[in-house]
């Protein structure tokens, strides 16, 4: 997942001579970015007899040793690199990212904040080609920092002199910052996370000096502040601010692909290309509602035509989930069965749906469109007297498309200038509760073994190991594969620690002023950001340029301490490593428990609107459904799991769950809503006895034909029947899936 970032920056947001262990004084070569004139100058002499060579032949041999061992795995990594045939927005991506981490880094040096390399992290951690979504990752870490600031300082000054306390109270609030960014979505979620992690990189430095507590906070507060300003400011000088643009754009797309869709459905298109046509048009749904905030972002103007275009997005989910029924309930007549004349004018009126959005017409085409959509339905509910109930099915079902679309096209007027529709319901997405409650734990325990590890050792560089694991440990508990994410992260910071002490020993000693260290930074930069652009780099990307840059931690004035290197390079890796150890020994990931709890969490929506169906909005309660399903492969996929049979049920399962719900909103006279009753009565034991729920639901469904024969203006028992017949049909294909969520 691109958009996790992470935030490995070492214990060291404290000026260089107040960390304890970590600083030779008198042995140290120091070289100065500015010098006291404020001019940038020559911070890092040529001059060798100065200089000398910072390196003893011991160490020398040592380190040589070490990049020898790393070589291999450099090579490697960079034939793989090489051989990534990245785009050339990856390459514009890239380069905007470095040089707001350059402006970022010089600005910081300029204001002589003690950690300028944390305000050139933070802008490669919230890079994104996008710019209302580098906005809005921006915003959320601002917030997560002050927030950690807060609590760094409350907690120190209520704990200074008891770190067995203070160790048990921050992971006490690690574990709630975990749990809660695993029921966020998007960068709330990220924001959420950094709001525990940065107690851990402004504590942990000064637990010797507590009184620099605030100093400290305020001075992370400070570096990422600048690095947010620095990148939202080469954002909006180098992209277009055309979120709308964008966002219209992708509609088009999206609208496409499901005019395609129904065609498919209407026309008898094959069921394996449409199942796999609709799980990718699910997703493109989808991800649209992350489009519409990351736009409102950028312009808080069209916050209304947001609200606007998410009711146009639940309406496009159920389109594709009616067409879907369509498309079955159409299989289950013959050919000369078919009401033609009325799939071709739905066919028509869908294919139009797009051309609102591209081509903007005036109010009267708008209004033509609502014309024939009313005159179509109108012949629909006309010929809704079927007596046989599979051409009732039919007919009943492309009713309902036809009020998708109608739903759809009061969305989208939005774009035109219309207001949004007063009943759209708020997006609510699933919540995975349990994996929370799990992460939270995990993480909570995690942050105190390390706390105790590091008491019980006093290893001097046990801060930076313990800063290392907490951020990995929160920020890979979202991910649905951690414990191989984690190992990346591990090549990612061997070879930054590689390239790091190369630059160190050999290449900074050798130049003067701030332009060389760009010209020097930016290569090892711009490949890891590419790295990032690559699903199968993005670890190894990430753990490069944060550690990279942390690892060489250029400031003013500048230190040669190759021990101090090593030390912290040597806490770095560790902390990375037991990350990996951690995610298999404490509290590992069930991924095959995640699938349950998504499978019992879709049983219990179903069981739940048999029993109290009540307030429960239809659009957003559909739309939390697809997400679940989304989250299910997902899931799957990570597990290794068959995902077919599953995600066939999920799907049966929302279909099911649209079908009780149209049933809720028919007003039946009180004999049909007896026989509902009973169908209802036999639902709610679905997992138990799917057979009986079948059963009674074919029996129900002919009972509401038979009640309605002969009896005018019984449209509501026509649809009652229409909707159980469907609900024994799925019951029927699909009885194992409810049968596995009783059993889990």
């Amino acid at each position: 997942m691109q958009d996790t970032a992470f935030d490995g920056e070492r214990a060291g947001d404290v000026p260089a001579d107040r960390r304890r262990g970590l600083l030779r004084r008198g042995t140290s070569d120091r070289r100065h970015f500015r010098c006291r004139s404020g001019r940038l100058s020559a911070c890092f002499r040529a001059d060798r007899t100065q200089c000398g060579n910072p390196l003893g032949s011991g160490t020398q041999s040592v380190i040589s040793g070490a990049l020898a061992s790393l070589s291999a795995a450099g090579r490697g990594l960079g034939e793989s690199l090489r051989a990534v045939s990245a785009p050339p927005p990856a390459y514009i991506h890239a380069a905007r990212a470095v040089f707001a981490a350059l402006l970022a880094l010089w600005v910081a040096f300029q204001l002589e904040l003690s950690t300028p390399y944390s305000a050139a992290t933070t802008v490669l951690l919230v890079a994104h080609p996008v710019h209302g979504m580098v906005l809005s990752k921006s915003l959320y870490r601002l917030a997560g920092t002050v927030i950690g600031a807060v609590v760094a300082v409350a907690l120190m000054g209520a704990f200074a002199q008891t770190p067995e306390l203070f160790i048990l109270g921050l992971s006490l609030w690690m574990g709630l910052c975990t749990a809660t960014s695993t029921v966020l979505n998007n960068f709330r979620s990220y924001g959420a996370v950094l709001a525990g992690y940065t107690v851990v990189l402004i504590c942990l430095p000064i637990v010797d000096t507590p009184q620099d507590i605030f100093n400290v906070a305020v001075n992370r507060v400070s570096v990422v502040t600048v690095g947010i300003v620095c990148s939202a400011l080469v954002a909006s000088l180098t992209t277009s601010r055309g979120a709308l643009k964008t966002l219209e754009t992708r509609l088009v797309v999206v609208l496409a692909a499901l005019a395609d869709y129904v065609r498919m459905a209407l026309s008898s298109g094959d069921v394996l290309v449409m199942e796999k046509a609709r799980r990718k048009l699910a997703g493109d749904i989808g991800a649209l509602d992350s489009l519409i905030e990351y736009a409102v972002v950028e312009a808080p103007e069209i916050a209304g035509i947001g609200e606007g275009l998410r009711g146009a997005i639940m309406a496009m989910l159920g389109t594709m989930t009616i067409a879907t029924s369509s498309h079955a309930a159409l299989a289950r007549i013959g050919a000369a069965a078919r009401p033609q004349d009325l799939t071709d004018g739905i066919l028509a009126l869908i294919g139009r749906l797009a051309d609102i959005v591209a081509t903007k017409p005036e109010m009267a085409a708008v209004q033509s469109l609502k014309d024939d959509l009313a005159a179509l339905g109108g012949r629909l509910e006309e010929a809704l007297d079927a007596r046989d109930r599979p051409s009732l099915a039919v007919l009943d079902r492309l009713g309902e498309l036809l009020d998708e679309i109608g739903l759809c096209l009061s969305g989208l007027g939005v774009l035109l200038g219309q207001k949004p529709p007063a009943d759209i319901v708020p997006v609510r997405l699933h919540a995975e509760w349990g994996w929370a409650a799990i992460n939270g734990l995990r993480a909570t325990i995690t942050v105190w073994l390390a706390g105790v590890l590091w008491i019980a050792t006093a290893w001097p560089g046990g801060a930076t190991m313990v800063a290392m694991i907490i951020p990995n440990v929160g920020l890979l508990s979202l991910r649905s594969r951690p414990d191989v994410d984690s190992i990346d992260f591990i090549w990612g910071t061997l070879l930054a620690t590689a390239a790091g002490l190369f630059c160190l020993v050999y290449v900074l000693p050798q130049i003067s002023g701030f332009p060389l260290l760009a010209l020097v930074l930016a290569p090892f930069l711009f490949e890891a950001v590419v790295a990032t652009m690559t699903p199968g780099t993005v670890f190894i990307g990430v753990g490069f340029y944060v550690f990279f840059i942390t690892l060489l931690a250029p400031s003013n004035p500048m230190t040669y301490d190759v021990e101090t290197f090593l030390s912290n390079a040597l806490a770095t890796v560790a902390g990375a490593a037991l990350t990996t150890v951690v995610y298999r020994l404490v509290l590992p990931v069930d991924r095959r428990r995640n699938v349950r709890a998504l499978v019992r969490a879709i049983h219990a929506d179903i069981e739940r609107l048999t029993q109290q169906p009540e307030g429960i909005a239809r659009a957003g309660w559909e739309a939390r459904m697809h997400d679940r399903l989304t989250r299910l492969g997902s899931h799957m996929r990570a597990a290794g799991v068959a995902q077919d049979g599953l995600l066939r049920g999920g799907f049966a399962a929302l279909r099911i769950g649209r079908e009780l719900l149209r049933i809720r909103d028919l007003n039946l006279d009180p004999a049909g809503a007896a026989l509902a009753g009973k169908a209802l009565l036999a639902l709610r034991r679905l997992g138990e006895t799917p057979h009986l729920a079948v059963r009674t639901s074919d029996a129900v469904a002919r009972d509401l034909l038979l009640l309605a024969d002969g009896r005018p203006g019984q449209t509501a028992l026509f649809r009652a029947a229409a909707s159980f017949t469907e609900i024994a049909i799925l019951l029927g294909r699909h009885r194992r899936f409810f049968q596995f969520s009783a059993k889990t």
